[in-house]
């Protein structure tokens, strides 16, 4: 089934582009393809750039659902242990001494990682490398990242916990994380306007082209006025955990793969074990690998300067849903346009 796809944003020099708000994308999949993709708005409030389809928006911390099937497809071929040590494969400090956190603990945010106050406030250029945050190198985390919290004891949501989970993936495979992710993701699903983006306005081999798109696409952020953002959109360090960019008909086709995951209905993405794994609630915290589970629901979420986004999916019902907004409504999903648009797309 081809999904519908729409755009009503309003065209450069149109007098109606004074009025028009930042983009909003709807995405709705029902059973094993997506039903409709729907775009309003601008991508560009202060050129009057309409957005559609194929504009690529910052979907924000839901990297880290996509972080976390690119680490149980390693895991799948034996590339990566999900319940080693992460000390086996990079120099981390454990304060007090013991046992370090795994990156099945990290994916859950049940690592013992605590952020810092401030830490990870975006910029508009290119954001650091990651070994650099890790290190202690950057602004973006006051010094080294640390496990302060035994592993496994409490919940605490982590970014930098994330950017372990990334350094592990790139030591493992040799590869930039942005590349695997291009590899294990959007090359299998044959996706072409999302990647995980820092800033940089180029890549070398199989990701060029796919950067390229995103980088002429994407959506500048707003402010909640529909201003735009100083510098036109932000980065922030750490790509696994909110850097990944995307278009609406590509969301459209991820959210209607891992709902088959999350189904048991034949993923491209996941097998039934691997699946089975990312919903798993092991801390009984309501918290699954990269994503929050509720009973036949699973969601991901994210919420950064200029944009916000969220991703429900039921099982039961065989519907997914996407809500994608290219500003920062000032409010949490629970109380934005976008939550409210999810909840009347989800019925």
């Amino acid at each position: 089934m081809t999904p519908r796809l729409t755009s009503n944003g309003v065209p450069p020099g149109h007098p109606a582009r004074r009025l028009a708000r930042p983009a909003l994308a709807t995405v709705v999949v029902h059973g094993r393809t997506p039903d409709s993709v729907n775009v309003e708005g601008l991508a560009d409030t202060s050129t009057g750039r309409a957005a559609d389809p194929s504009t690529a928006f910052h979907l924000c911390s839901t990297a880290k659902t996509v972080t976390a099937v690119v680490a149980l497809r390693l895991a799948r071929d034996g590339v990566l242990d999900l319940d080693a040590d992460v000390r086996d494969v990079l120099d981390v400090e454990v304060v007090p001494a013991g046992p370090g956190p795994s990156v099945r603990q990290l994916l859950s945010h049940h690592g013992g990682v605590v952020d810092p106050p401030d830490a990870f406030t975006p910029g508009p250029g290119e954001a650091p490398a990651t070994a650099d945050v890790v290190a202690g190198r950057t602004p973006h985390h006051d010094g080294p990242v640390r496990v302060t919290e035994p592993p496994g004891r409490a919940f605490s949501y982590s970014d930098a916990g994330f950017c372990l989970v990334e350094r592990v993936v790139e030591t493992v495979s040799a590869q930039p994380f942005a590349d695997v992710v291009h590899r294990e993701v959007v090359a299998p699903l044959g996706l072409t306007a999302t990647t995980a983006w820092a800033g940089e306005r180029s890549a070398p081999g199989a990701r060029s082209s796919t950067l390229a798109r995103v980088v002429g696409t994407a959506c500048a952020g707003h402010h909640r006025d529909g201003t735009r953002v100083d510098g036109v959109r932000v980065h922030y360090a750490g790509p696994s955990a909110s850097g990944l960019w995307a278009s609406p008909a590509d969301v459209g086709v991820l959210l209607a793969d891992l709902l088959r995951a999350w189904r048991g209905a034949g993923s491209v993405l996941l097998d039934p074990a691997s699946a089975a794994a990312m919903l798993e609630d092991r801390y009984d915290h309501g918290v699954g690998l990269g994503v929050l589970v509720g009973g036949p629901r699973v969601m991901s979420q994210g919420w950064g300067v200029g944009f916000q986004a969220k991703l429900l999916a039921d099982r039961g019902a065989d519907r997914a849903v996407a809500v994608l907004l290219a500003r920062d409504p000032g409010v949490p999903q629970e109380g934005s346009v976008v939550g409210r648009t999810v909840r009347a797309l989800m019925g």
